[in-house]
């Protein structure tokens, strides 16, 4: 059988092919990221970080352990070093990503990456940002959605019957969760001055542009700013309404993506832009991927006597 792939726009959820993407894409982002701060691993939190581990500490969420406060209860009673338990959380946080990618043990891996990563989130208070707590909310998804009947090793090794799982309920939370965040992410910038007077697009793109050789400056009496404000605003703004109507959807979804490839042209931060445009496909374009199989013709050759 051979087939081709295209957008479904009747509205109608025809695949649940969005799990294991979901899956996938998350875990892969979050252990590239994992990766990218390798180099600055020792200065965030080894003993001789640029902030202590123990002052670090201070700041850490009483609810939910930390690096430094494992070391504390091990110290005692199994002689750990701090060294130890920080290489330790440094093999298992990937090796948990990388089984949650393949879907291998995946509700396992989830549990395991989820609780790794919220370790790790507790001793870095002081370099956090949106992209960490996104990423928190993902992994948790990871846990309680079946992303593991899919493309996964689970099925091929277990023979799990599971690929027709019913996703509608799951792909329906999903979905409420990012209309409800950029709902009040478009709100609040609706209530202060900066984006209607596209003040902070100005500050955006010369504050913290990574393109310095790019100069805007010649667009500083033109509205362009002005416009590319509220046009942030209606964007966020209007997503619930917009992205769920089956006639402007695929047009909102563009401009999302544009939105965050932006985000992440002009202010670097390729994670978080990352992670958004991984959300609003595996909510709004991944379910309706419909792949229509026909069959090959096949040749038969004609023996001859």
């Amino acid at each position: 059988m051979t087939g081709k792939i295209f957008y479904n726009t009747d509205g109608e959820n025809t695949n649940n092919l969005w799990l294991a993407f979901f899956r996938c894409s998350v875990s892969a982002l979050t252990l590239v990221n994992f990766l990218a701060i390798q180099f600055d691993f020792n200065n965030m939190f080894s003993a001789t970080a640029f902030i202590p581990p123990d002052i670090t500490d201070v700041l850490k969420n009483p609810l939910i352990p930390s690096i430094y406060g494992i070391y504390q209860f091990l110290k005692p009673v199994f002689n750990f070093s701090y060294a130890g338990v920080l290489l330790t959380i440094r093999i298992l946080y990937p090796l948990a990503l990388l089984f949650l990618f393949t879907g291998f043990y995946t509700r396992i891996s989830a549990l395991m990456s989820l609780v790794l990563q919220l370790i790790i989130l507790n001793s870095m208070d002081f370099y956090t940002y949106g992209l960490d707590e996104f990423t928190t909310i993902t992994l948790f998804y990871c846990l309680i959605f079946p992303v593991g009947c899919r493309l996964s090793l689970d099925n091929y090794f277990f023979r799990r019957n599971n690929q027709s799982v019913d996703h509608t309920r799951y792909l329906w939370l999903l979905r409420m969760h990012i209309c409800i965040a950029y709902f009040f992410s478009g709100f609040e910038k609706l209530l202060g001055y900066n984006w209607r007077n596209g003040e902070s697009i100005w500050k955006m793109i010369h504050g913290y542009n990574m393109l310095s050789f790019i100069n805007l400056d010649a667009l500083y009496r033109t509205p362009v700013f002005l416009v590319a404000g509220w046009m942030t605003i209606v964007l966020e703004t209007l997503y619930p309404i917009f992205m769920n109507n089956d006639k402007t959807r695929a047009t909102w979804l563009c401009g999302v993506l544009a939105f965050h490839i932006g985000i992440a042209f002009f202010m670097g931060l390729y994670f978080f832009s990352s992670i958004m445009i991984f959300l609003n496909l595996s909510a709004y374009y991944i379910p309706f991927m419909v792949i229509e199989e026909r069959p090959v013709a096949v040749k038969r050759s004609l023996s001859t006597t």
